[in-house]
């Protein structure tokens, strides 16, 4: 275990400076700076995560105020993950299988790729298998103190939603371990059930200050762009069955039949995981390849418990799927390096941009631009409520000319970059620029710099 998690620690450290892997980490970036000088969530910072996310980041942020620290915060989070994948396995199952789940998670593409990059689903992710580990432990015999142990397992919840909403999948896991047969499974149930209120009653406090804002930013947002994304089962099906997911997906199932052919209570709890999962990345619209983060760890888990079975029921097997296993995880690895290695292509349009912001604008200005990464690396920074001007966000309707405007009078912004075409997709967006600013220069095939009329005698 300790191996493993070098490795991960490793290959993540190094990517520490890499460029941006996604356009989420721009926009989480420039979230955690305006929460660092002072703006509220909600009331002024668009979010589009829960509170804990971005109060998780915030203190790393705080530090060292360098990018590369809220790339450490999901990097724990990860190891902590790898850490109650292997404890949940071990007390399902044993030892062996313990290891087995470390593997499969260890090599899964999807696992090493999210572990370095600034998104909510990591987290999530990881305080999920710490709720499962801890509803495990509940459920061996001759743990003491079950009551609050059952209270730390719903508090271990209550974070993963708290973290990202898909963090609930988990509930099914948790719930059904927590209705094993014991002698005081209501004081079990009703203690989880408080841990979870509880701690979601604490994070989000913050939503209690605006809370019509707090549901358009994490529910009426994601709903609307659900509904202008127009896709179907089917598109996200694909995008579950793809060639990168299949293998891993492939062994879990396997492992799962397994189980259910030998009828193993232990495999009851991953395969309501995978079952949930499977049916919340089907049903969720837009979905993107990092929500798929949630079945990795169950098709781990249900894996393990399979190992465990074949070992008492065909051993013969057991060396074809402890091959298998291996082969998946080294397919994942060698495919998660690669993925390392093209992060460090030399991004040139984003440096080039960074450094037309840097020298257009002050330490202090605040820039309205649709790329928000380039607005960290100039070291200048996004007004709160502009901090995301995803496609999603801008299909919802949430991201208005007037919330342009608004941004522009309130924070003084002298500077305007058009990147990437996100800005150019809100409604009215360029009758709205000729208006207010003047074209400078154009950076590169499509971005371009503006200045705002009165102020540009300034420059």
């Amino acid at each position: 275990m300790v191996i493993s998690g070098a490795v991960v620690l490793a290959l993540q450290v190094w990517l520490f400076h890499a460029g941006t892997r996604d356009f989420d980490e721009g926009v989480y970036w420039q979230s955690v700076r305006a929460l660092s000088r002072g703006e509220p969530l909600f009331r002024s910072v668009f979010a589009s995560q829960p509170p804990a996310f971005y109060y998780t980041l915030l203190p790393f942020y705080l530090l060292s105020h360098a990018f590369g620290a809220l790339r450490l915060t999901v990097l724990l989070f990860a190891l902590v993950g790898l850490a109650a994948g292997y404890a949940a396995a071990r007390m399902l199952a044993g030892p062996t299988s313990g290891l087995i789940a470390l593997i499969l998670l260890l090599g899964s593409p999807l696992y090493i790729h999210e572990a370095g990059i600034v998104q909510a689903d990591m987290p999530s992710v990881a305080m999920m298998l710490v709720a499962v580990a801890l509803a495990i432990a509940t459920t061996r015999d001759g743990t003491r103190g079950v009551v609050p142990l059952s209270a730390l397992t719903g508090a271990a919840l209550g974070l993963a939603i708290g973290l990202k909403f898909s963090g609930a999948v988990a509930a099914i896991p948790v719930v059904l371990l927590l209705l094993t047969p014991r002698r005081q499974p209501v004081r079990v149930l009703v203690a989880a059930a408080a841990g979870v209120v509880v701690t979601l009653l604490v994070i989000f406090l913050p939503a209690l200050r605006d809370p019509s804002a707090a549901y358009a930013d994490l529910v009426a947002g994601h709903l609307l762009a659900g509904q202008a994304a127009r896709a179907g089962i089917l598109a996200n099906a694909a995008r579950l069955l793809d060639r990168s997911s299949l293998p891993l997906l492939a062994v879990g199932l396997a492992g799962a039949v397994i189980a259910v052919r030998r009828h193993d209570p232990r495999t009851v709890a991953p395969l309501g995981w995978v079952i949930g999962a499977i049916a919340a990345i089907l049903i969720y619209h837009p979905l993107f390849p990092h929500h798929l983060l949630i079945l990795p760890p169950a098709l781990a888990l249900a894996a393990a418990v399979g190992f465990a079975d074949l070992a008492a029921w065909r051993a013969a097997w057991l060396p074809g799927f402890a091959a298998a296993v291996l082969v998946v995880s080294t397919v994942g690895l060698v495919r998660g390096f690669r993925d390392a290695q093209r992060t460090f292509m030399p991004n040139g349009h984003d440096l080039a941009v960074a450094a037309a912001m840097r020298a257009a604008s002050r330490p202090g200005d605040f820039v309205i631009t649709d790329n928000a990464y380039a607005v960290g690396l100039a070291d200048r920074d996004l007004p709160g409520p502009l901090v995301d001007a995803s496609h999603e966000r801008i299909a919802a309707g949430l991201l208005t000319v007037v919330d342009l405007d608004a941004a522009r009078n309130n924070y003084g912004v002298k500077v305007l970059v058009t990147d990437n075409g996100r800005l150019q997709s809100v409604p009215g967006f360029s009758d709205w620029l000729h208006t207010h600013f003047r074209l400078v220069e154009p950076i590169g095939s499509h971005a371009a710099l503006y200045f705002a009329l009165e102020k540009s005698g300034e420059y």
